[in-house]
C-alpha cells in the first residue's frame, strides 16, 4: 500500500509541474479550433513515416515535407502545443528512462 501512496504522489507532483499543466492547456486550445486537432494528427502521421522510410529519395521527401509543413509548424496555436507536447514527452522519456534503469530488466532474446 504505501507503494500505491507514493504513486498517487508522484502523479499529483506531476499533474502540478509546469510541463504538464502547459502540455494541458495548449491541448484544450488546439481542441477549440475546428480541424486543427485533425491537421496536426496528420503532421504527426507523415512525420512518422520517414522514421521507417527507406527510399533513396528520403531527403528530397523530407524537404517536400519541410516546405509542406513550414507555414503550419509557424503558426503560434501550432508552434506552442507541439512545444508542449515535446517537454511532457521528454518528462515521460525521463520518467521511464529512470525506472528502466533501477529496474534494468534483461531483454536478450538469445
Amino acid at each position: 500500500m504505501e507503494m500505491r501512496k507514493a504513486i498517487s504522489q508522484f502523479l499529483k507532483e506531476l499533474q502540478e509541474s509546469s510541463a504538464f499543466r502547459d502540455y494541458k492547456y495548449q491541448k484544450e486550445r488546439i481542441k477549440k479550433v475546428p480541424g486543427m486537432k485533425e491537421r496536426i494528427n496528420e503532421f504527426r502521421k507523415k512525420r512518422f513515416e520517414f522514421q521507417k522510410y527507406e527510399g533513396e529519395d528520403l531527403f528530397e521527401k523530407i524537404d517536400e515535407f519541410q516546405k509542406e509543413y513550414q507555414t503550419f509548424k509557424e503558426e503560434p496555436i501550432v508552434r506552442e502545443y507541439l512545444a508542449a507536447e515535446l517537454e511532457i514527452c521528454r518528462l515521460v522519456q525521463q520518467i521511464y528512462g529512470a525506472i528502466d534503469e533501477l529496474v534494468d530488466i534483461d531483454m536478450e532474446m538469445e
